[in-house]
């Protein structure tokens, strides 16, 4: 059910999609899909974002991308783009110890 939330949420583009067509789209209650984004937005897959549709206060489910170059099963490693992989590594002119971007990444996931 997660996979078919994330495929559907991922499909519906930047502007995300509201939790009642979701839950049409999936074929389930509106109850049952939010326990499924609940749990993917703790994750950091997606979030929710309420807000005002015909004077009514909805859910709007987005993916949550940082970069729209990151890879997803990546979730956004510097390293997997680096032009400078094939040089990189013990005694080569680039390590990951002083990699830059790849310490701010490893931070931001620490934080």
């Amino acid at each position: 059910m997660e996979s078919h939330a994330i495929d559907l949420v991922k499909g519906a583009g930047k502007q995300g999609i509201l939790l009642a067509e979701l839950a049409q789209q999936m074929k389930e209650t509106e109850t049952k899909v939010l326990e499924v984004i609940d749990s993917l937005s703790k994750n950091g897959q997606i979030k929710k974002v309420e807000e005002k549709h015909d004077g009514e206060s909805v859910i709007r489910v987005i993916w949550q991308v940082k970069d729209d170059a990151e890879w997803d099963t990546l979730q956004g490693c510097p390293c997997f783009i680096c032009p400078d992989i094939n040089q990189c590594g013990a005694g080569q002119p680039t390590t990951p110890w002083l990699c830059g971007k790849l310490n701010t990444w490893i931070k931001e996931r620490l934080d």
